[in-house]
């Protein structure tokens, strides 16, 4: 009996003990600068332009980042002494609506994206390279497993499909980078790992090779959001340099962070191609000229 009461006070003593550890840290983030954020990724196609400018917010704000509205946004091409004015719409997106055969987006050339706002001025560069083209897309049974390429005894009821991409890298002396991504029905698959960056044909893909595994398949679609039958599929490649690259990649690696456990990475400011040229107010954010490739098809 003493045994047994001594166990049953050793366990109340430790219950006591943990309750006693337990309390409720409230963690004070001091509000930053107002930071001018660029979002400005655009490409040769005839869609709409849009250079979209917001503040950043605070770290536990609910709220969508306010707009900046007022900027003047241009965009000259270095190569042939062009500039294009870009419209705003009153919800700091900044437009510009490329006309037949216009000559806004062409391969090689070197662009320069320039900003104002309230006294501040900003730029950025970037190279519109060469993009692959998205020969096909296939469909299989899973996600990420390789083995059901090309399925033919697919049972499930309604059948899913997930895309399959069949491209191959263009041959030459330099390397290219990508970024691919996929659409269901017009509604862009935005979840932090489907953003699917590569360089090449993909991992231990060489220059001029096929778009190679896991980069044609995995991660394109959420195993818990497929397409059906009848679904409108769209597959883009966008180009990208070296460095849009190196700041998708680590992009991606912030926002998945703690989905990481031991691999997590310490957090860090995201790299910035926006250079402030006058005025007192920073701006961070990308810029991007890319040319891009696509094809749709119906999942059947």
């Amino acid at each position: 009996m003493k045994k047994i009461t001594y166990h049953l006070s050793l366990i109340i003593c430790s219950l006591l003990l943990l309750s006693s550890c337990t309390s409720v840290i409230q963690v004070t983030v001091p509000t930053g600068s107002q930071l001018v954020v660029v979002d400005a990724f655009l490409d040769n196609s005839s869609n709409p332009q849009t250079v979209r400018l917001t503040f950043n917010a605070n770290y536990f704000s609910n709220v969508p980042t306010p707009p900046v509205l007022g900027a003047i946004v241009t965009l000259n091409d270095l190569n042939n002494a062009k500039t294009y004015s870009f419209t705003p719409d009153g919800n700091g997106n900044y437009i510009y609506t490329p006309g037949i055969n216009d000559s806004m987006a062409q391969e090689h050339h070197k662009y320069q994206l320039n900003i104002s706002y309230n006294g501040n001025t900003y730029n950025a560069l970037s190279t519109m390279n060469r993009t692959m083209a998205v020969d096909n897309i296939t469909f299989r049974v899973s996600a990420e497993d390789y083995a059901n390429n090309y399925p033919l005894s697919d049972t499930t009821n309604p059948r899913k499909f997930f895309p399959y991409v069949h491209a191959k890298d263009s041959a030459g002396p330099i390397s290219d980078y990508y970024w691919l991504k996929v659409f269901n029905n017009g509604a862009f698959y935005n979840q932090p790992a489907q953003l699917i960056v590569f360089q090449d044909g993909g991992y231990q893909g060489d220059n001029g090779d096929s778009l190679i595994a896991p980069f044609a398949f995995q991660n394109l679609t959420n195993s818990n959001n497929p397409l059906y039958r009848n679904d409108v599929c769209m597959v883009q490649i966008y180009s990208i340099n070296s460095n849009t690259f190196e700041f998708l990649t680590q992009m991606k690696t912030q926002m998945t962070n703690s989905q990481a456990g031991l691999f997590a990475v310490t957090p860090q400011n995201v790299k910035t191609n926006i250079q402030q040229i006058s005025g007192t107010q920073q701006a961070i954010g990308w810029f991007n000229m890319g040319m891009v490739s696509s094809k749709s098809v119906i999942a059947y």
